[in-house]
């Protein structure tokens, strides 16, 4: 990620991203700040760049042609028009989810105002995107942009030493974060909470999300609003398994996912609220076992010839074997073991045959006694709940889960069909995005 800083006061820009953690991604390449000067693009030999505003009143404005030129500069020197923000109180306030949308530019120009503003007529020509930080003044926009690197960083790779602090922090499930505490146990005769001492995982991720909901009922309950319980349902492929989980967990910390594979879940009945996110991962057709988010690619019907043909062999050894140390014994006197010999030879031969039959069967069964979508998920319902499906090839199956979402009370927001781009972290990250941005409208 590049920032380009447009302003005044290049060397307040400097100080603030020369340090901290913010400094070292600069050192280490991943991200890179370059200041650029609108004084530099002044049209008079004075170097003022601000004048008097038309209609009269207090202070004075920034003249649109230096900060045009400057905006020039940086588009001829990349040779394209990237994301222009220009920040001011008169935008919507910044989120998270923002954020993240800004962390998936390779470039941005951040337009820092003063005074009374900028002339409006360069502003209605070079920015894209008005950002505010907060509903105050300030006395310029550095300290915005400044807060826009920060933030935006935190999620270029490389930056942060650990890439879970991004995905898991204030906000990521739209709640606020869970208390923190490290040593010592006991300080002012408040001692650490004891289930963070009891090394079982599953009971403080439970204690986290409590605290979670408790802290932003208490701070910022218009927050709750927008937060919603992510339930992730897959069934048939490893593929659709993958796909849920992965994206299970890039919206959520405290989602949950369900295989509707299993009868004893398509038994029990679930109702889902307009707080809930469903995502519904359905087989993905002529992919085997390729996952739709995180790329594994492993085919299920040559795993399963192999271990068919690595029992068969197995087997056979063993019958081989069997044969050998039986045919010894019955060099003996006694002819009745040569029979005895043979007979564990063809038990073992049936024996090694009879896993591979069953395991084709077992191949084949699935596909034989396939479900409709409508019985497999008869006992789901949805109460104005958003719902997105992720499909493979099958057009059928897609129309048909769409259409008993929608009987059944739930509202698809969106139909992703399974591509190369959502087999990485980046597509990932990026349908993620475009989830929480449909849900958060």
């Amino acid at each position: 990620m590049k920032y380009y800083v447009l302003t005044l006061f290049p060397d307040l820009i400097r100080q603030i991203t020369s340090t901290s953690i913010l400094g070292r991604g600069v050192k280490s390449g991943a991200i890179e700040v370059e200041t650029v000067n609108i004084r530099d693009f002044a049209t008079r030999s004075s170097m003022r760049i601000d004048d008097y505003p038309y209609g009269g009143g207090a202070g004075i404005v920034m003249e649109p042609e230096p900060v045009y030129q400057a905006v020039r500069s940086v588009e001829e020197k990349l040779g394209r028009r990237p994301r222009v923000i220009y920040l001011t109180p008169q935008a919507r306030v910044l989120d998270q989810t923002k954020v993240e949308e800004l962390a998936r530019e390779e470039e941005l120009i951040l337009l820092c105002g003063h005074y009374e503003g900028i002339d409006e007529r360069v502003l209605e020509e070079v920015v894209t995107d008005y950002i505010s930080i907060g509903d105050y003044v300030l006395t310029g926009g550095e300290l915005g942009a400044a807060v826009i690197i920060d933030a935006v960083s935190r999620f270029i790779p490389g930056v942060l030493n650990n890439d879970e602090s991004t995905q898991f922090e204030s906000f990521q499930d739209n709640l606020l974060e869970y208390p923190h505490y490290t040593r010592p146990e006991e300080w002012h005769g408040r001692r650490v909470p004891e289930v963070l001492l009891s090394g079982n995982h599953e009971k403080i991720e439970e204690w986290r999300h409590e605290q979670s909901l408790i802290r932003t009922r208490e701070r910022r309950p218009e927050l709750l609003e927008k937060s919603f319980t992510v339930t992730g349902i897959w069934y048939g492929t490893d593929a659709a398994r993958e796909t849920a989980q992965s994206l299970t967990a890039q919206l959520s910390r405290y989602g949950t996912v369900l295989d509707y594979g299993r009868k004893k879940l398509q038994k029990m009945h679930r109702s889902f609220g307009p707080q809930d996110l469903l995502l519904l991962a359905l087989p993905q057709e002529g992919q085997g076992e390729q996952t739709c988010i995180t790329g594994l690619n492993s085919c299920p019907e040559e795993g399963l010839s192999e271990r068919v043909a690595g029992s068969e062999k197995g087997l056979r050894e063993k019958a081989a074997g069997s044969e050998e140390r039986l045919q010894e014994k019955a060099a003996g006197p006694e002819k009745g073991l040569l029979e005895k010999a043979a007979g564990p030879e063809e038990g073992l031969q049936e024996r090694a045959a009879g896993p591979k039959d069953g395991l084709r069967e077992k191949a084949a069964g699935p596909e034989a006694k396939e479900m409709t979508f409508s019985e497999r998920f008869r006992n789901l319902r949805g109460t104005s709940t958003p719902a997105v499906v992720l499909y493979g090839g099958d057009e059928t199956q897609r129309q048909e889960a769409v259409k008993y979402l929608w009987e059944s009370g739930f509202s698809v927001i969106e139909e992703v069909p399974c591509t190369d781009t959502y087999r990485t972290p980046e597509g990932c990250a990026g349908l993620s995005l475009k989830i929480r941005k449909k849900i958060l409208q």
